[in-house]
């Protein structure tokens, strides 16, 4: 009797479920106030994206240096200045900025059409 043979998108579809259940649980645990758990659920979540090259969920916000999930106002500061994001971890205290530039030329673009 032969094994069952498993393709890559069948485990690719796993580690996006198992990434988000445990992402899920990270920020939950956040909430709760135990941060140690929560960064032990993100980090495993980060193994997986890793081993099986699967993107981390869209929407999760982590740390990439101490991997704890970032909740705002809770264990990260959230700004907006020059057209960037800039997320500052209290964990650790690393920043990471993102462009926002996409959203306002799309604002731009609706002002000319009327």
């Amino acid at each position: 009797m032969s094994r069952k043979k498993v393709t890559n998108g069948q485990v690719r579809g796993i580690a996006r479920k198992r990434m988000a259940i445990l992402v899920r649980m990270s920020e939950e645990e956040a909430l709760r106030g135990n941060l140690e758990r929560a960064k032990r659920y993100m980090g495993l979540a980060r193994r997986i994206s890793v081993r099986t090259k699967v993107p981390m969920p869209e929407g999760a916000l982590y740390c990439r240096r101490c991997s704890a999930p970032l909740v705002p106002g809770l264990n990260c500061r959230v700004r907006l200045r020059n057209h960037r994001i800039g997320t500052h971890c209290l964990e650790c205290g690393s920043v990471r900025r993102r462009p926002y530039l996409r959203e306002t030329k799309e604002r731009r673009t609706c002002r000319e059409e009327r």
